[in-house]
């Protein structure tokens, strides 16, 4: 398996496409411009088979609409963070004067702890917001971990349905990883586990 990175400039976010030589799913398309993202797909014959989403707020989902313009694939979104889609004030939209929603007949799936999807099992990470979720592949060690963890930081828990406390416990249970598995996040660098446990235990404080 193989994890492409992507650079949305006016959103400061990562999106990833990851694919098994054949079939792909892109993870969090929360730029304004995706056409490299999807000229990437194009040029490797990719499959494209679904969008998977970490979390709701609108530098990870903004890009959704020039996706299915592309190929009408399904949504994969928390149960929890599903509304996130449809409310402009959960998704931030208005922060950057937008009224955000995901058209009805875009066909989104909802997501608990345990599913599965492309080889990944869900992982549910509150903190960042209720219904935010981590993507594991045990047999690749890839975590797609959206903004619980970034390298040597997490993800803010003042935004609506934030929570310190849930971050806190989201956090150890992804420090119980094995140490090699490599962290994709929704801003910044990839970072191992071990890397992280480091970086946390001297550098950052929750």
């Amino acid at each position: 398996m193989h994890v492409e990175l992507f650079m949305n400039q006016k959103t400061n976010g990562n999106s990833y496409v990851v694919d098994d030589g054949k079939d792909c799913y892109i993870v969090d398309p929360g730029g304004f411009d995706m056409s490299s993202l999807l000229n990437y797909i194009d040029e490797k014959k990719f499959n494209l088979s679904g969008i998977l989403l970490t979390h709701g707020h609108y530098d990870h989902i903004i890009g959704i609409p020039e996706i299915i313009a592309y190929k009408d694939v399904p949504v994969y979104i928390s149960e929890k963070d599903y509304d996130f889609l449809y409310d402009s004030s959960l998704s931030l939209t208005l922060w950057i004067d937008m009224d955000f929603k995901l058209a009805k007949e875009i066909k989104v799936i909802k997501l608990k702890e345990g599913d599965e999807v492309f080889g990944f099992k869900v992982i549910e990470t509150p903190g960042h917001t209720h219904g935010g979720v981590c993507y594991y592949n045990e047999k690749e060690k890839i975590l797609m971990s959206g903004d619980t963890i970034f390298k040597a930081n997490y993800g803010r828990t003042d935004l609506p349905t934030g929570n310190r406390a849930d971050m806190k416990k989201s956090i150890e249970r992804l420090f119980e990883l094995p140490g090699d598995t490599v962290a994709y996040p929704g801003h910044g660098g990839e970072v191992t586990i071990a890397q992280n446990r480091d970086y946390f235990e001297y550098l950052v404080k929750i």
